[in-house]
């Protein structure tokens, strides 16, 4: 089974200094399953590492990807539609394109795991089928 990650914890699986590194870490190894990214995240994630680690952790993010430590799905017209029905049910958690493409990908693909540092969002949204998404790390967190 796979893990759709959002662009935060992609983030902070590169920088060893963020707080939420080591569990983010942990729970990567532990899982041992595909980390799908969704298209949508890629910007986000090159403007974090770009800006905030350099342009060495970009290039090595993109090499981890050729490598295949990430899977990068592509949207489909279905999952923009769910897109925008997730932006305007959820409108209060001023959502974004990206956190919510992270939720229709997860649907599409048969998945509940998201990996995230984002719970405050995630932790509300609810599947198509009305089921709350498992967030990892587990454990407490923001």
């Amino acid at each position: 089974m796979a893990i759709v990650a959002d662009s935060g914890a992609v983030y902070g699986l590169y920088d060893r200094r963020d707080s939420s590194h080591a569990r983010l870490r942990a729970a990567v190894e532990t899982e041992r399953d595909v980390l799908v990214l969704p298209a949508p995240t890629l910007g986000e994630i090159d403007y974090l590492l770009r800006v905030r680690l350099g342009n060495a952790a970009l290039l090595r993010f993109l090499a981890d990807i050729q490598e295949g430590a990430f899977v990068v799905e592509a949207l489909t017209l279905a999952d923009l539609r769910r897109c925008a029905a997730l932006l305007s049910k959820y409108h209060d958690l001023d959502l974004g394109l990206a956190d919510a493409s992270v939720v229709a990908v997860a649907e599409r693909i048969g998945t509940d795991r998201i990996l995230t540092v984002d719970r405050r969002d995630f932790r509300v949204i609810r599947s198509a089928r009305g089921k709350p998404f498992r967030l990892l790390p587990s454990g407490r967190q923001k």
